[in-house]
């Protein structure tokens, strides 16, 4: 175990960059597992589905304050502590979800999920560039966040499947066993880790009057919004739509996770060596793939590819905002990281509430344009944010 503050690394710690992936499989995979077990769930404490469905809200508002008020409960604690408290307080969330006799304490559970889902996301980012030399920074947050990747697998396909096997609860509990793995490599993985003093609530506000922050967090908002309202709706779209058998709809949500994987890995090193470009066109592919799914005639075979290609793509969006903040904003990386949970979580939330909406009113070719829309008013967004930046700083883009 590590005893020195870790300020700028002459060497990768590899293993506390996997500690942290394991981190995150671990927290995103228990926010989302409730999507794919909601009949039990709900079955199980007698509730309705919709009140079941309120467990992923929950973890959202949670998640949205402890992303912008971390920095300031914490103030000059050593970020291990903070890491390892919130891996902890991951296995207790996990393990009272699993156990919860009512919806009340149902509900707490997840509230302290979403404390951890917000607090760790918000330092993930600063923490990775402490770990890694800078050249090696955009590869390991590839790394980190390809921990989403295979938490869409657990969530979605595999939790579905083994939860009528063994029963939801079980699914929590094997859920707090892969928080306590993660809770354990990390213990003997991450080494002092420094705070960023000036990271407080107020100075999150300064930042935002910097125009090109603040046009960038719309932008992000925008293109995780984007990404999220189709993906809300995804399995409607393959179940009912698309009229896939239970084998192949499981099959392609596996297909679907495994492309995410892949985004991801090969993102990092894209969002290294072409950056500017690379946010550009990514957004561009997203504007084709929804025109793409709104002009085909729901072709179970073209769709199916086209699904795929979506999940491949969305690799692109957490490595992409997560470098954008290490090549503009290092040393301001942990209000940058909590500025960017909020905006994330109120996308996903925003979108959901939207798409739910139009999907009612339009059906899933509503879903698909105004996907496409979103996606051009993000393409603007991030263009007038890279303007900005370079018109206001020095700083050169790769």
């Amino acid at each position: 175990m590590h005893s020195q503050i870790n300020l700028s690394p002459l060497k990768a710690d590899w293993s506390a960059v996997f500690s942290l992936f394991l981190g995150v499989t671990s927290l995103i995979s228990a926010e989302f597992i409730p999507i794919s077990l909601l009949t039990p769930i709900a079955k199980s404490l007698h509730i309705t589905e919709g009140m079941a469905g309120q467990t992923v809200t929950a973890v959202g508002i949670f998640a949205v304050l402890s992303s912008l008020f971390l920095s300031s409960i914490t103030g000059n604690m050593n970020r291990r502590k903070v890491l390892l408290t919130l891996s902890l307080m991951l296995i207790i969330a996990n393990i009272l979800i699993a156990f919860a006799p009512n919806y009340i304490l149902l509900l707490i559970g997840r509230s302290i999920l979403g404390l951890c889902v917000g607090s760790f996301w918000s330092l993930s980012s600063a923490v990775t560039m402490q770990l890694v030399p800078k050249q090696n920074v955009s590869r390991a947050l590839s790394v980190v966040y390809a921990g989403v990747s295979v938490a869409t697998i657990i969530s979605l396909p595999l939790a579905s499947y083994l939860g009528n096997l063994i029963g939801w609860r079980s699914i929590f509990l094997y859920s707090a066993l892969l928080a306590a793995i993660a809770f354990i490599w990390q213990f003997f993985s991450l080494p002092q880790l420094a705070p960023q003093t000036d990271s407080n609530f107020k100075n999150m506000i300064l930042l935002l009057k910097q125009p090109w922050v603040s046009t960038g967090m719309l932008a992000t908002i925008f293109s995780y919004g984007g990404y999220h309202i189709f993906f809300t709706y995804l399995r409607p779209f393959l179940q009912h739509t698309l009229s896939l058998p239970a084998n192949t709809l499981s099959m392609l949500l596996l297909l679907f996770a495994i492309g995410n994987f892949i985004g991801t890995m090969i993102a990092g090193w894209i969002m290294h060596n072409y950056f500017k470009s690379a946010m550009i066109i990514s957004h561009i592919i997203f504007f084709i793939l929804a025109i793409s799914l709104f002009s085909s005639s729901n072709n179970p075979a073209t769709d199916s590819a086209l699904v795929v290609a979506w999940g491949f793509m969305f690799g692109f969006l957490p490595v992409g905002w997560s470098t954008w903040i290490a090549i503009t904003l290092a040393n301001k990386s942990e209000m940058m990281g909590g500025l960017s949970v909020a905006a994330i979580q109120f996308a996903i939330g925003l979108a959901a509430a939207i798409g739910g909406s139009i999907y009612d009113h339009h059906g899933i070719n509503g879903i698909f344009l105004i996907s496409a829309l979103i996606f051009i008013v993000a393409l603007f967004l991030i263009q007038t944010s890279l303007t900005l930046l370079m018109h206001t700083t020095t700083k050169q883009l790769p």
